[in-house]
């Protein structure tokens, strides 16, 4: 395994796909015959949109003498070329992109001192619980059960 696979597969695990292909591009110049890179590398397009790409990568495996390959490259061609749906708005959450400018600045210091909360506003430390005495009583009578079947014995 070299190390512009390693660091293209890592590129994929953070979310930094167009890292991924510039390493798997790099990792198929030393590799060009390895099955597993060409795969990463379709996946790496396909999450960039890059789906014509990605499906060459494919279809190129399909032909692979090994059959598990063959199978893999099917089965990712098979979600590459499937149809995509229309989705509306409402249905989607939009997340922002973060940049430099949109992240609040922290400052580090000392914490602010506040007053404590009086008591009569502090919730109760955990729910009440009322006994029903069952271990009481089910101690009492289980000693008169035995006193009495030690007399009667």
């Amino acid at each position: 395994m070299t190390d512009a696979y390693r660091q293209g597969l890592r590129a994929m695990e953070a979310g930094r796909y167009r890292e991924a292909v510039a390493a798997l591009q790099q990792a198929l110049v030393v590799r060009p015959h390895d099955p597993q890179v060409k795969l990463w590398l379709a996946m790496a397009y396909e999450a960039l949109q890059e789906w014509g790409l990605a499906r060459e990568l494919c279809r190129e495996l399909t032909t692979h003498p090994d059959p598990k390959v063959r199978q893999q490259s099917q089965r990712v061609l098979y979600i590459l070329e499937a149809p995509r749906l229309r989705r509306r708005s409402e249905w989607l959450n939009q997340i922002p992109l973060l940049t430099e400018e949109s992240v609040v600045t922290w400052r580090v210091g000392a914490p602010k001192k506040t007053k404590p909360l009086p008591v009569e506003d502090m919730a109760p430390p955990g729910p009440v619980v009322q006994s029903n005495r069952f271990v009481p009583v089910a101690l009492g009578l289980l000693l008169t059960w035995l006193v009495w079947w030690g007399w009667a014995g």
